[in-house]
């Protein structure tokens, strides 16, 4: 089969990184060897294809089975908005489906590339593929980061209870294997997605309350601009040091070549580090919680000079008691978060998709220039004990007997791609940020995992500590750091003013939206007493603009908060969303219905807003002290 204009064009609309492999592949392709088209010159809809392997044909009557394919989108799944198929077929399935604008996205996987290619070459995808409603994924290059970015999609985040994976016809019933392989990469892509949502309001009023009273410290301490500025690209060595329970047997080569490379070191590793002799350059944190806070509760002394501690500004406020009572060097930067776009302090910069102290780390040093990152200690893994973590950590206990909340039976191929091992819900998550970032790097950027232990990462080079010592820290550098400046007291002044005014237009537009709120509840109560003087189509609006609104820039004041909460419900309302109705009186049914699965949302949303106007007024106080103090206000 020759390359026609159809396959040139289909060719040219695979736009993107993603389809570079696949793009590539196929242009290889210049004779088709395993299929041929069987062609029926009175209908090009009863078009055949033999397996020249097995001389069995795909389909026993093309168009008998297309009708009978087609059939329950007719109805039962007219009005899906993600369409999982294995199997690429003849391909015309597909464009008949894509006709169908409800039908946002068809994802289509198969495994045999001469498949893919007679389809673009009999026929027309192109507008399918550049919009995104047609997606072909060739199973060869499908892996955990590509479903995470299907998975995340418009048109396919808020239907992941809906996911199934359809087969294209009887033919690929015997590939049993390849399809039990895809679903568990996608379930782990959807479990993966709905962690990062998250589901804990509290945790979320949590780290916004402790960005509010943390603010007058990260607003008089150095910014994430300063640090960019005075280190950028000083060295290409950076050694991480995880807190994983392999770390125990890395200690003795770290304190030999620990003057050789820059040291990035997790909290939980900070104080193990220090009983080691081994100073860090730069130690960073993460959590919201109490506890991290008992990591930096010590006194180091002189050890702790010259380190810079690298903490978000939603740490708890205690992290900051414990590091300003022993005067040690640190700065506070913000997670890409709603709140922190709200209140707009880019001078403090944002790290983005990490989920671990070790996520965050590694953003950093790419950040700032460094080229060869040496892991230790990331197990992400129990070890053949049972342990999390090595045993003079400071919550090794606690880490080792008590199971997260979260799957903890998990397995994942072990380092080195030798047999497997166990890993958690949470620890998958960190692994596929690592994965995710590595895979989007320029290939100057070496990931190299020296742990030894615990779980594979995908693309990183597993290397031996001490071959890569050996290797590249073989010589000692001069840790060209300069030593970071405080914004001037007119810089914290503005930064100070701003994020009070912010937060107090936050307040406001937070009063407004508990006032609305209430008016739908009420219109909502007035439907279950019998008492409606709104209709079914005024409330649904009223709805669907309280949506809407959260895709404004007023409302990223408290979309960290509701966020949540809005993703799990618009999750649970997604059958209902897609039933299909016939006539007006099923459609006022699907309606009534509709808006009744609303009414605890809303409820919610005047809870969670109340509890953080009223958290807010004590928060905001330390600020407002502090501009009082400098008579700002």
């Amino acid at each position: 089969m020759q390359q026609t204009t159809l396959f040139e064009k289909n060719i040219d609309a695979l736009k993107g990184v993603s389809y570079k492999e696949l793009k590539d592949e196929l242009l290889k392709i210049k004779v088709v060897h395993k299929f041929k088209y069987e062609f029926d010159p009175k209908d090009t809809l009863n078009t055949n294809i033999i397996d020249l392997q097995t001389q069995r044909k795909m389909y026993q009557a093309p168009l008998r089975e297309l009708e009978e394919s087609l059939e329950p989108f007719k109805d039962e799944f007219k009005r899906y908005d993600a369409l999982f198929f294995y199997g690429m077929g003849n391909g015309i399935l597909y464009k008949v489906l894509a006709q169908n604008e409800k039908h946002r996205r068809i994802v289509i996987f198969e495994k045999e590339l001469e498949l893919i290619y007679m389809a673009f070459n009999l026929i027309d995808f192109s507008e399918a593929l550049l919009k995104g409603q047609i997606i072909i994924i060739y199973t060869q290059n499908y892996d955990f980061n590509l479903a995470t970015d299907i998975f995340s999609l418009q048109g396919v985040v808020l239907f992941l209870k809906l996911y199934n994976l359809r087969i294209h016809c009887a033919y690929y019933e015997n590939q049993s294997k390849e399809l039990k392989h895809i679903n568990e990469i996608n379930l782990q892509a959807i479990r993966s997605v709905t962690l990062k949502h998250g589901n804990d309001p509290a945790d979320a009023l949590m780290g916004i309350e402790n960005f509010t009273l943390n603010l007058p410290y990260m607003l008089t301490h150095p910014t994430f601009k300063e640090l960019l500025k005075k280190r950028k690209n000083k060295g290409k060595n950076a050694i991480f040091v995880a807190t994983g329970p392999s770390l125990s047997k890395q200690f003795d080569l770290l304190k030999k070549y620990k003057d050789n490379a820059v040291i990035f070191c997790a909290d939980s590793s900070y104080a193990l580090l220090h009983k080691q002799g081994i100073k860090p350059d730069y130690v960073l944190s993460l959590e919201r919680i109490t506890n991290t806070s008992k990591l930096f509760d010590n006194d180091f002394g002189e050890f702790d000079k010259n380190i810079l501690f690298i903490l978000f500004v939603l740490t708890h406020p205690n992290t900051i008691k414990n590091l300003e009572r022993n005067k040690r060097a640190y700065m506070l930067t913000q997670r890409s978060l709603a709140y922190s776009s709200y209140l707009d302090l880019k001078d403090f910069g944002y790290l983005g998709g990490g989920m671990s102290v070790m996520n965050m780390a590694h953003e950093l040093a790419i950040t700032l220039g460094y080229k060869n990152l040496f892991f230790i200690g990331q197990d992400l893994a129990y070890n053949e004990e049972g342990k999390s973590h090595p045993d003079d950590y400071m919550f090794a206990k606690f880490g080792a007997s008590v199971k997260s909340k979260k799957r903890d039976d998990l397995k994942v191929t072990a380092y080195g791609g030798k047999g497997e091992v166990k890993t958690s819900e949470v620890w998958m998550l960190f692994k596929g940020f690592f994965e995710n970032l590595i895979a989007k790097q320029p290939k100057d950027v070496k990931f190299y995992n020296c742990t030894e232990g615990g779980a594979r990462i995908e693309g990183s080079i597993e290397m031996p500590f001490k071959e890569a010592c050996e290797q590249f820290l073989s010589k000692e550098v001069k840790k060209r750091l300069p030593k970071l400046q405080k914004p001037s007291r007119k810089e914290s002044n503005e930064y100070m003013l701003k994020a009070y005014e912010k937060i107090k237009k936050g307040m406001r537009t937070s009063q407004r939206f508990i006032k609305k709120s209430k008016k739908i509840q009420k219109q909502l109560q007035g439907l279950t007493r019998g008492v409606q003087k709104s209709t079914l189509d005024d409330i649904n609006k009223s709805i669907d603009e309280i949506k809407k609104a959260f895709d404004s820039k007023k409302t990223l004041y408290f979309k960290e908060l509701l966020g949540p909460s809005l993703f799990h419900q618009e999750l649970q309302s997604a059958p209902l969303y897609v039933q299909n109705f016939n006539n007006e009186g099923e459609r006022q049914n699907k309606l009534m219905a509709w808006i009744s699965s609303h009414e605890a949302w809303l409820e919610e949303i005047i809870d969670f807003l109340s509890i953080m106007e009223e958290k807010m007024k004590a928060d905001i106080v330390p600020l407002r002290e502090a501009l009082e103090k400098r008579k700002l206000l």
